[in-house]
């Protein structure tokens, strides 16, 4: 069975698919709206957790000699 794509119906796909990538981070979480919004960043022995609504931060280190972490790290950060 041989499938042939014509280049109108790829364009039409890739425009569809870019369209809709757009509208749904346009609708997403965005920390407007009163609900929290976290971005997560690390390295190979320290996270940090931020609340972008609010600036509230969460910090821990995965290094096995230790540091100071913060108690409430692996908790739920939605209340």
């Amino acid at each position: 069975m041989k499938i042939t794509i014509d280049l109108r119906t790829a364009l039409v796909g890739l425009v569809a698919g870019v369209i809709l990538m757009f509208t749904l981070g346009a609708a997403g979480n965005n920390g407007i709206d009163g609900n929290p919004r976290y971005q997560v960043a690390g390295t190979h022995s320290h996270a940090v957790i931020v609340n972008t609504a609010t600036g509230q931060a969460w910090s821990a280190y995965m290094n096995p000699n230790g540091g100071v972490t913060d108690a409430d790290f692996k908790g739920a950060k939605l209340r």
